[in-house]
């Protein structure tokens, strides 16, 4: 009598053990996940030309023009909390590069903040050194490309 009770009480406890880690560390997960910065896929900026295109892993690729072969502007970044982006410009590629490297010279940092919900994301708040002219052109709505 007393084994089945220690059994009941270990197999009891083993179900226990096995819902509590399979639940959601917060109720609120779900919801957090749709308004988390999503830095993947092609993104174009609503009433421009220009795309940011985050899929390579810490690379954003920034085409002004929308087409790669005018000017691409190449950036490693890190995602902070809060949507806080943070990235230095590594490369220019494209026809144009020339042109822009006296605007947004190699080893430019800045940072913005980027906010998904659904397929639309917000890139406000750019800040850094010398950013005035990359924030005139950056800031503002995106929606995913598909």
């Amino acid at each position: 009598m007393m084994l089945r009770k220690s059994l009941t009480y270990a197999a009891l406890l083993a179900c226990t053990v096995l819902v509590l880690t399979g639940l959601p560390a917060s109720g609120d997960d779900k919801k957090n996940d749709q308004d988390k910065p999503a830095l993947s896929g092609v993104w174009a900026r609503k009433e421009a030309e220009l795309r940011i295109d985050f899929s390579d892993k810490d690379v954003m690729k920034i085409s002004p023009h929308g087409k790669d072969e005018i000017v691409v502007i190449r950036c490693k970044y890190t995602l902070e909390k809060g949507g806080l982006v943070k990235a230095k410009v590594t490369e220019l590629e494209g026809k144009e590069k020339e042109k822009v490297k006296e605007v947004v010279p190699v080893d430019l940092e800045f940072s913005f903040k980027w906010q998904v919900k659904k397929d639309v994301a917000t890139l406000d708040d750019v800040k850094g050194d010398n950013v005035e002219m990359l924030k005139a052109h950056l800031e503002g709505e995106y929606e995913r490309k598909k």
